[in-house]
C-alpha cells in the first residue's frame, strides 16, 4: 500500500510538503526519510500524536517504547497509525517545539518501486538561531584564546563568583558564637 501524506510545518510562512511513503514503512524510519525535506538534523527526539480533524492532539506514539507491547515508532507503521485517522501531528526536537501537521490525503493499495517519494515542496523552515551563545569563533585555537572565552567556553564563567559567595558565607559562620 502507498500512503500520501501532506505535512505543513507549524511556522509563521508557509512550508509543505507531500510525499509518497510505503505503507509499510515505519514511523522511525519515516522521521529518518522526511527530516531532510525540512533541513532538520537527526539526534533530536521526536513523537506523533494521533490527531482529530481539528488537529486536537490525542494519543502519543514516543519514539521508544518503555513498556513491551507499547506501541512506538520503532513498531508502527505508516499504514497502520493512519488507518483510524487521516491527521496526526508531529513534533520534533522538544526543546526547539518543531511541530508538524501531518494529513493523509489518498492511498493507493498498487506499490511502487520506491520506499519514499517527494511529490512537492512549498517554502522552507527558516533558520533558527542557536540557543546558547558561541563565546568564540568556531575552530579557534585554544591556545589563542583569553582566559574569559575558555571560561565561557566551557561554562566556567560564574565559577568565581560562586567562590567568592561561598567564601563569604564561611566567614559568616566564623563571626556566628555558636559556630
Amino acid at each position: 500500500m502507498e500512503v500520501y501524506l501532506r505535512i505543513i510545518a507549524d511556522t509563521q510562512e508557509t512550508v509543505i510538503r507531500e510525499v509518497r511513503v510505503k505503507g509499510s514503512t515505519t514511523l522511525l524510519n519515516f522521521q529518518q526519510l522526511a527530516l531532510p525535506l525540512f533541513n532538520l538534523s537527526e539526534g533530536e527526539m521526536g513523537s506523533f500524536f494521533y490527531s482529530t480533524e481539528d488537529w486536537d492532539q490525542g494519543d502519543e506514539v514516543p519514539m521508544f517504547s518503555m513498556e513491551d507491547g507499547m506501541p512506538s515508532m520503532e513498531n508502527t507503521t505508516v499504514e497502520d497509525f493512519f488507518q483510524g485517522t487521516a491527521h496526526g501531528l508531529y513534533v520534533y526536537n522538544f526543546l526547539d517545539m518543531n511541530i508538524f501537521y501531518v494529513e493523509k490525503t489518498k492511498t493507493e493499495e498498487e506499490e511502487g518501486f520506491e520506499d519514499f517519494v517527494v511529490i512537492s515542496t512549498v517554502g522552507e523552515l527558516p533558520a533558527r538561531e542557536s540557543s546558547t551563545p558561541t563565546p568564540a569563533a568556531p575552530g579557534k585555537d585554544p591556545s589563542q584564546m583569553s582566559e574569559a572565552e575558555i571560561n565561557a567556553l566551557y561554562g566556567l564563567d560564574d565559577l568565581d563568583s560562586e567562590k567568592n559567595s561561598e567564601e563569604e558565607d564561611e566567614d559568616d559562620f566564623q563571626d556566628d558564637p555558636y559556630y
